[in-house]
């Protein structure tokens, strides 16, 4: 009796990715440039303050602070992010709730989204996008590892449960309040699962899950519907979310192709208040020109390709979900920016990555840099020779 054929041996399946090259250093530069290129225009915006230096100082200080982080965490294998979700999502939980702890959280401008600790001061909704981002990961890899096909389904009990962990956050982000964060980090994960293969059903009835709090929230926060409002007349009405982009504009436009220069919005006065946080996009247009502009928004072109280029050549499927999702989150982080300070969105405050004073954002941002590039170390595994012996052809023909 003929002896049967053997099944074809996916070796390289079994075999562990190893880090076998270096980090992407078109990546890092490009990160490494806006991250200057920030601290300029920081310290251009700071001149026309009481305190220039030390906001500079602690811009200074950031900047630093997110270079170790993003190259402590290239070093780290990007496997053990997944393995710590459940802290990392812990630490994000205590940090929202140290908001509203007396003495540690900070009310600013009628809202509660800052806490003051030990001399240093975080965004904590910062840190919950990255935590989520690890824990949809996660989750998605688990359920993608046990699915027969590129597309999948997740369980009714997984969705459910992912959907709580996600509802603790947006209701303590929502009570600060900031609609924005919340509807951002929604749209971040939602991207994942489609890149992920999840059938569009189950991330249709995950989105349906937040429609009522969406409702419930813009209800009894007018504020948020005033924005759209402003943004629809922002040429003809006098309210100060229309002066803002009506200023943002005005500097935009007087730059010309190459700038007034660096520390024009010091000895001309300035066009932008506050231009060195969310309307910073605004002071490169002043400062530098259609040249400089142009220049932010082909690094940050670069930052997303390479990105994207590290996830498809990821050798599993957790490096490509996770190299995708913190892409996508700087890169939509960005466009939103972008969008609200030439006029295309309405107003919100999330600052341009990189570059806009503050070190929330910039240490959120850097740890998901270094996630990637942590995924651009590894290599998928190389098919080693099958022996002829066990060859699916050399079988048939016995």
């Amino acid at each position: 009796m003929p002896t049967p054929p053997h099944p074809p041996l996916d070796v390289a399946a079994q075999l562990p990715a190893v880090p076998g090259r270096k980090i992407d250093m078109i990546l890092f530069f490009s990160v490494l440039f806006l991250i200057c290129l920030g601290m300029g225009m920081v310290m251009s915006a700071a001149l026309a303050t009481q305190q220039p230096f030390h906001l500079f100082v602690r811009q200074v200080v950031s900047a630093i602070l997110s270079l170790v982080v993003m190259i402590v965490a290239a070093r780290v294998d990007y496997h053990r992010w997944a393995e710590w979700r459940l802290l990392i999502y812990l630490g994000g939980f205590v940090s929202l709730v140290a908001l509203y702890v007396p003495h540690i959280g900070m009310m600013m401008n009628g809202a509660r989204r800052w806490i003051h600790f030990g001399g240093f001061t975080l965004q904590p909704s910062e840190t919950a996008r990255d935590a989520m981002i690890f824990l949809a990961a996660a989750m998605l890899e688990k359920n993608r590892r046990n699915a027969a096909g590129t597309i999948f389904e997740i369980p009714t009990p997984n969705l459910l449960a992912f959907g709580a962990f996600l509802g603790v956050y947006i209701l303590l982000i929502l009570k600060e309040p900031d609609f924005g964060s919340c509807s951002f980090m929604v749209l971040v994960l939602g991207l994942m699962f489609v890149l992920a293969g999840v059938r569009f059903k189950k991330i249709l009835q995950m989105g349906m899950l937040f429609v009522p709090v969406a409702v419930w929230f813009l209800i009894h926060h007018r504020y948020t519907l005033e924005r759209f409002k402003n943004f629809r007349e922002a040429r003809h009405a006098a309210s100060a979310a229309s002066t803002q982009l009506g200023q943002s504009l005005v500097a935009l436009g007087s730059g010309g192709l190459t700038g007034a220069g660096l520390g024009h919005d010091w000895v001309g006065g300035g066009i932008l208040p506050e231009p060195g946080t969310d309307f910073i996009f605004a002071l490169v247009g002043e400062e530098l020109g259609l040249v400089g502009t142009v220049g932010v928004v082909l690094v940050f072109g670069t930052i997303f390709y390479r990105g994207m280029k590290i996830a498809s050549a990821a050798p599993d499927f957790l490096g490509r979900i996770l190299a995708q999702g913190f892409t996508l989150s700087i890169a939509i982080e960005s466009i939103i920016n972008m969008g609200v300070v030439t006029g295309l969105l309405p107003t919100k405050g999330i600052p341009l990555p990189f570059m806009s004073f503050g070190g929330s954002s910039l240490l959120a941002n850097a740890l998901g840099i270094g996630v990637i590039l942590s995924i651009s170390r590894f290599q998928r595994p190389i098919e080693p020779e099958i022996p002829s012996s066990l060859s699916p052809a050399v079988s048939h023909g016995r």
